[in-house]
């Protein structure tokens, strides 16, 4: 019989003494449930206040309203909206720029924004605000009377130059996102100088003065001229957009006749700067999965808003190419503030 060896108790004891070793080095270095509980983010705990700068009631209430039936399901709490209405937005957007960056008062605002970074003398700069989410994006039109002897916005331009001071357009408001996105076009096409501006109280009154013969053309978004224009009574001359409209698969932006007119009307979320990344990650994601659901879809649709949705960055980088187009838009009306 083989004698058993001395050296195996020896072996074993040096084996299990390095795995104990092992095992309680692996121990120590694990955090504890104590530690893991406290890394973990405690947002949202309340409600989350979504400033309006206009009263309630108005078109960008109604799209604000959008986002608040099924909000705590995507974001773990309920959205409330607060009006904070005057000075074209901007005492909505300086309530929010000077709230605690803490992720429970965020601004639900539209191309006022940046507009009013240089038409109102703010407490605000471009950089106060970061984007969180667009949720619409709506393309305004240039749009003639169906008898006007052009048809495209290289023969609307080379008319204007041909009668100088003849053509005029009209738009709802000096100031207003379809005066800016209008005066864009007419920037682009280079007949700032050849054409006549003529404001009105609302978009209604435009559109009528367009068929009536009374002016030349019409600032507006496509809603306000869809039975017009499927009467065959207006046409349009360019939409001011990156791509075609799908309700009007045949109509050319601006920007395929060869005029970089792309200045939208847009609503989004911002939120305060210096907001923790994490708490810009979170509603990043929440929101993305909100505006996606067809629940909201159907409520878009019923108001005419659509879904133009881009995240956090992309907004972000979006809001600031929008400052900057803005920027050049006000100055060349002349209603930038020294």
């Amino acid at each position: 019989m083989k004698k058993r060896s001395v050296l195996l108790p020896v072996i074993l004891s040096v084996v299990l003494m390095f795995t104990l070793t092992a095992c309680s080095s692996t121990d120590d270095q694990q955090p504890s449930a104590g530690t893991e509980a406290e890394s973990e983010l405690k947002y949202p705990e309340k409600p989350i206040e979504l400033v309006v700068g206009y009263s309630a009631g108005g078109g960008t209430y109604l799209a604000a309203e959008l986002l608040t039936p099924n909000a705590a399901e995507y974001l773990g709490q309920p959205i409330n909206i607060v009006c904070k209405p005057g000075a074209g937005g901007s005492v909505g957007a300086t309530y929010a720029a000077k709230s605690k960056p803490d992720g429970y008062t965020l601004l639900y605002a539209t191309l006022s924004l940046p507009t009013s970074l240089y038409t109102t003398d703010v407490e605000y700069v471009q950089d106060d605000f970061i984007g969180i989410a667009r949720c619409s994006d709506i393309a305004a039109v240039i749009a003639v009377k169906s008898d006007a002897p052009y048809d495209t916005a290289e023969e609307m331009a080379a008319w204007a130059k041909e009668n100088p001071g003849k053509l005029t357009w009209g738009f709802p408001g000096v100031g207003s996102s379809l005066h800016l996105t209008g005066a864009n076009a007419m920037n682009a096409m280079g007949i700032t100088d050849y054409v006549t501006e003529v404001p009105f109280d609302g978009t209604t009154e435009s559109v009528a003065s367009v068929l009536g013969g009374h002016t030349s053309a019409v600032s507006c978004f496509p809603t306000s001229i869809s039975e017009q224009h499927k009467a065959g009574e207006i046409k349009i001359i360019g939409v001011q957009a990156k791509e075609r409209l799908e309700d009007y698969p045949d109509t050319p932006t601006f920007l395929e006749q060869g005029f970089d007119a792309a200045l939208t009307s847009w609503r989004g979320i911002f939120a305060p700067k210096d907001i923790p990344k994490e708490i810009i990650d979170y509603l990043d994601e929440a929101f993305a999965e909100l505006i996606a659901s067809d629940e909201y879809y159907q409520r878009a649709m019923e108001l005419g808003e659509g879904r133009a949705y881009l995240n956090a960055s992309e907004f972000t980088n979006f809001y600031n190419e929008q400052c900057e187009a803005v920027e050049e838009v006000v100055q060349s009306l002349g209603l930038a503030i020294e």
